[in-house]
């Protein structure tokens, strides 16, 4: 769900940088409609989807939501590996203390 959900994020992203700026016309519509970069990261929305669902059957609410804090995590670390963004400092504190805060989640029942 995570890998997929980042893989969206970054595929939009994608999709944008090779588009011209956003306008409010049918051809800029049907510029993005034969983007094969927009298809693609629909394409890890509706998988994104379909897992989520999977996962609110057999997950708690309370749990599982803020583990999708993790797709934070995802999509910097691939926007600094494919886009080659910089991350500063506080944004690697960030980052621990998402992990961190997802960790602390976990069920403590054996």
């Amino acid at each position: 769900l995570i890998v997929a959900d980042s893989a969206a994020q970054l595929m939009f992203k994608s999709a944008a940088s090779h588009l011209p700026e956003p306008q409010a016309t049918l051809p800029w519509v049907l510029m993005v409609a034969q983007s094969l970069r927009f298809w693609a990261a629909v394409a890890c929305l509706v998988v994104t989807f379909g897992l989520w669902m999977l996962v609110l059957r057999r997950a708690k609410l309370s749990l599982a939501f803020p583990v999708t804090a993790l797709t934070f995590v995802g999509v910097i670390g691939g926007s600094m590996l494919i886009f080659h963004e910089s991350i500063a400092p506080l944004q690697y504190v960030g980052i621990a203390l998402i992990v961190v805060g997802v960790a602390l989640l976990r069920p403590l029942d054996p």
